[in-house]
């Protein structure tokens, strides 16, 4: 079928099975509800889904490349290799979502909250996480450069393996995160809280590599 352009502002689809909708590109579903709906490979790109309600829907392969999403309820959602390039998920509730594998580049999720959040694997270049709340976050193998991580909240965040190359992370707070192997080359760290990370073959902006905790 083909949603493209279709007007379901508001409309209640919880639960919905939507895979067969593969085109609902630029639809508008600003305010709608979608708990738990299924929306596995469907192609959202350019759509109004503003304050939407997604928490725990399935959108594994979704193509979402310049939607708006902003103030929108993703918790628990599966966003498994989504494509979110481009997108405004400004003051987004992430808390707990699967992003594994995803494409955000160039994504602004300014003041996001990503607690719990997996986002391992995932490319986040030249994206704004600015003043995001990520406490507890997986983002093993993730790859963020040039991102603004400004005010960001990493507490006992996993960033094993996570390359932060060229990323401002100026006020930041590590603290007890994990950052083993992780490469921080020519990040800006400026009163960034690291107390009690883990610093284990960790890459620092200088290019030297710490091997302690």
């Amino acid at each position: 079928a083909n949603l493209s352009g279709a007007n379901l502002t508001g409309a209640c689809l919880r639960g919905a099975n939507l895979r067969e909708e593969k085109r609902m590109y630029c639809a508008k579903l600003r305010g709608a509800s979608l708990h738990k709906a299924d929306m596995r490979g469907v192609n959202l790109a350019g759509a109004d889904l503003a304050r939407v309600d997604l928490s725990g829907a399935n959108l594994t392969d979704a193509t979402l490349r310049e939607v708006d999403l902003s103030g929108a309820n993703l918790a628990y959602a599966n966003l498994t290799n989504v494509y979110l390039t481009e997108a405004n998920l400004a003051t987004v509730n992430l808390r707990g979502a699967n992003l594994t594998n995803a494409k955000l580049e160039r994504t602004n999720l300014a003041e996001a909250e990503m607690s719990e959040v997996n986002l391992s694997g995932a490319l986040l270049s030249d994206a704004n996480l600015s003043k995001v709340e990520m406490s507890r976050a997986n983002l093993r193998g993730a790859r963020l450069p040039r991102t603004d991580l400004s005010r960001a909240n990493l507490r006992e965040a996993n960033l094993t393996d996570a390359e932060l190359v060229d990323c401002y992370l100026a006020r930041a707070d590590l603290m007890d995160a994990n950052l083993t192997n992780a490469i921080f080359i020519r990040a800006e760290l400026s009163s960034a809280n690291l107390a009690g990370a883990l610093l284990r073959g960790t890459v620092m902006p200088d290019g030297k590599v710490h091997d302690y905790d």
